[in-house]
């Protein structure tokens, strides 16, 4: 397939752009800083920034698919909602992959685990909730894939998934296999308009 990936210089974005190619896929990555990916035969690096409409749509010519692994820092921008709502506007491809938080929107609910990523988050939750209910609200055929905290574990393919799975305190899984979840949830098709949960 010929994928539009948004956060493809992030720590799980890497990972995710990394195994696309080496699946065979043909990518096409939006950074504002090219030097931080490829070369590779089948990458095309567009640099400018997700909020920018007109880098948007060219990185998402000739795509089948969008993956987004966009992520906030403590201070900054919503680039989350901000991103994405650039991304819905530039008449890309209705297949969309998004990776999001566990303790957003429905799947905030009272354990400890939730509690204290939202005292520790807030603004990054705050920003992945926002982008949700954007997603939510589109035309797209979109699955928002919830994670726990990200390990820099090696891809083993033995990882749990769930539209109804409630995570303890300790709960993650490694950028890889969400990485190879997200792939294989494009590749299957599968959970078209639903969030699903991951975790190791």
């Amino acid at each position: 397939m010929r994928l539009a990936i948004f956060g493809g210089t992030g720590r799980a974005g890497r990972v995710v752009v990394e195994q696309a190619l080496r699946d065979g896929h043909e990518v096409s990555a939006l950074t504002r800083d090219p030097s931080r990916i490829g070369p590779h035969a089948q990458l095309r690096v567009v640099g400018g920034d997700v909020r920018d409409l007109a880098a948007v749509t060219l990185t998402l010519k000739g795509a089948d698919a969008i993956i987004s692994t966009l992520g906030r820092r403590r201070r900054g921008p919503d680039v989350c909602t901000e991103g994405i709502g650039t991304v819905l506007a530039g008449n890309g491809p209705r297949r969309l992959i998004i990776l999001s938080n566990y303790g957003v929107a429905e799947s905030r609910d009272r354990s400890a685990y939730v509690t204290a990523s939202w005292l520790l988050e807030r603004a990054v939750l705050r920003d992945k909730e926002q982008m949700e209910a954007l997603v939510r609200d589109s035309d797209t055929q979109w699955t928002v894939i919830r994670a726990p905290v990200l390990t820099n574990g090696p891809r083993t393919g033995s990882y749990r998934t769930g539209t109804d799975l409630r995570l303890s305190f300790t709960a993650k899984v490694s950028r890889a296999d969400l990485a190879d979840f997200m792939l294989t949830v494009l590749r299957e098709n599968a959970y078209p308009r639903r969030a699903v949960v991951i975790t190791s």
